[in-house]
């Protein structure tokens, strides 16, 4: 906790502290809301894809508080990509070798795969899951047609075999598809279901009822 915390404090410069979704999460790591946090911080990144300062921060928080060391070296190796000759280089790269053998003692004790190779095919899955995730938010821009402002239909019958689920105040696609499908990266899912209410994807009203197909 110290060091996280210790970390935030040391970058408190430049445009990332005015950035409210910066601002968004780290006021809800500092709430204890670690998810909700982790969720502003990819919209920060989303936003600006070469904020060096707030993939260390999301490094961190993945990394001490989320227990996903795979996140964290790929948040930790993008600042350093970005910062190459920063002071701090050495400093991430001991977090990174902590985040190594933190992954390697998730590892079964049986597999059969060499630790090593599963960590890089394990690493490489998270790159490209990051690339994909910017690709398709890219194409979705490039891709939506204008829309009209619509009323809000609070009425739509859902899907066959869907849920549904009222939005609450800090609810996101993102945060929606990580508490029913277990990742993030199911958002769009949500959001082609949903597509009559949704004008966007950042369009969310507290009280709108979705279907989760």
């Amino acid at each position: 906790m110290m060091l996280l915390l210790a970390a935030c404090g040391r970058f408190t410069g430049g445009d990332l502290d005015r950035n409210p979704d910066c601002i968004r999460a780290r006021n809800a790591e500092a709430a204890g809301d670690f998810h909700v946090a982790a969720t502003y911080y990819s919209k920060v990144l989303r936003a600006v894809p070469d904020g060096s300062k707030a993939h260390l921060e999301f490094g961190l928080l993945c990394d001490e508080k989320l227990g996903d060391p795979i996140a964290a070296i790929y948040h930790y190796r993008q600042f350093l990509e970005l910062e190459p000759n920063s002071e701090r280089r050495q400093m991430v790269e001991g977090y990174i070798e902590r985040a190594k053998y933190s992954l390697a003692a998730k590892l079964p004790a049986t597999t059969a795969t060499d630790p090593a190779e599963l960590m890089r095919l394990q690493l490489e899955n998270t790159n490209l899951r990051a690339r994909l995730s910017e690709l398709e938010h890219t194409t979705n821009i490039l891709a939506a047609p204008p829309v009209a402002p619509v009323a809000v239909i609070t009425n739509t019958p859902p899907v066959t075999g869907s849920r549904t689920h009222v939005v609450q105040r800090g609810d996101t696609l993102q945060s929606l598809a990580l508490r029913y499908y277990g990742t993030r990266s199911a958002w769009e899912k949500i959001f082609m279901a949903n597509r009559t209410i949704l004008p966007t994807r950042d369009q969310l009203k507290v009280g709108q009822q979705l279907v989760i197909p």
